[in-house]
């Protein structure tokens, strides 16, 4: 079956070279030029690849915040001229799965797009213990992709949700930043491993008590990162 795109970018030449790329390797595509349009017309795609900054008064990270609500399990990736760490930070936090900052190349944005579409079978995959994982007063379901510490239930990110997977998977041993690019994105030549550790940062957020003083997802110096009930 092929895989259904929709690209959001107001930029008639960016948006012009993009697609012709991507149909011409067998994605079909479709083109928006306003956040909004896509909102008023809602459909099923696989991926999403919105412009950060667009005309109508919704820019791409309200539409990723939209998209994050009704399908969650969809994976984002935003374009943006904001090329800064905390453009890319303001980014993963509203939900995006990845950043490309603006110029690219073409073949780089190719790779992210094939390694966001290929982690699908092994994202549907469920870990051995089932849809549901429990640990201290924490939980994550990785089927409807909520979490939960205490009383209090939350929407995990499709990126989140198997990060976390890949570190149950491997509880009680070192999971190296390499290993996590490789895994959960599926390519590791261009993104840095900071986005690894942005990710991290917000998943203690979400499951540790005290963000600062983690007891769960533990950073193991100059090696990686180790998950421990």
């Amino acid at each position: 079956m092929t895989d259904r795109l929709a690209f959001v970018e107001d930029d008639p030449t960016i948006s012009q070279m993009v697609t012709e790329r991507l149909r011409s390797i067998g994605y079909e595509v479709n083109v928006f030029d306003r956040a909004d349009r896509l909102i008023e017309r809602p459909a099923d795609y696989d991926l999403y690849i919105l412009d950060r900054m667009l005309p109508g008064g919704t820019t791409g990270l309200e539409l990723c915040g939209h998209i994050r609500r009704t399908s969650p399990a969809v994976p984002v990736l935003i374009l943006s001229a904001l090329s800064e760490p905390e453009h890319r930070v303001e980014g993963l936090r509203e939900g995006a799965d990845d950043y490309l900052a603006k110029p690219f190349e073409m073949e780089e944005l190719l790779l992210r797009v094939r390694g966001m579409l290929r982690r699908r079978s092994w994202y549907r995959s469920l870990p051995s213990e089932g849809s549901a994982y429990e640990w201290a007063d924490c939980g994550v379901n990785f089927e409807t992709y909520q979490g939960r510490r205490g009383a209090h239930t939350f929407q995990l990110t499709q990126k989140e949700c198997m990060l976390m997977k890949l570190l149950v998977e491997n509880e009680g041993q070192v999971v190296s930043r390499d290993a996590i690019l490789d895994r959960v994105w599926g390519y590791q030549v261009f993104p840095s491993t900071r986005t690894v550790d942005n990710f991290i940062l917000r998943l203690r957020k979400h499951f540790e008590k005290e963000p600062g003083s983690p007891i769960h997802l533990l950073s193991v110096r100059g090696l990686g990162y180790r998950f421990s009930r």
